[in-house]
């Protein structure tokens, strides 16, 4: 880490929310809505969303984080990610975080509805 800045202070001492910027090797200000930190958790941003009843495989160009879906049917199904076979049962659903992932292959003969998020 080279940095080429120092940490923002307001009169009288007082520090500026701030984070440091590893690509500028400056500390940056933080903004947000209305005055306050905004912040969103990686996994919960929908980047797909998608429906089907049968395989299915998708592959994405960046790495995804969370993953959704819901069994409509009357029969099991299971998705792979990372390796990882989930089960979900008929008239279930499923959402939850991944470590960093690019595929998922959902294995259903009937209708489900699922999201994947960044």
């Amino acid at each position: 880490m080279n940095v080429t800045d120092s940490e923002m202070v307001r009169a009288k001492g007082i520090p500026v929310p701030q984070y440091f910027n590893e690509k500028t090797g400056r500390f940056e200000p933080i903004t947000g809505r209305n005055g306050a930190n905004a912040f969103i958790e990686k996994g919960r941003v929908v980047k797909d969303y998608f429906e089907g009843t049968e395989t299915v495989t998708k592959t994405y160009d960046t790495p995804m984080f969370g993953f959704g879906i819901v069994n409509d049917g009357v029969a099991d199904l299971t998705f792979t990610i990372n390796g990882m076979r989930i089960p979900v049962r008929e008239n279930e659903g499923w959402d939850d975080l991944f470590e960093p992932f690019t595929t998922v292959t959902i294995n259903a003969t009937n209708p489900f509805r699922a999201v994947v998020r960044e």
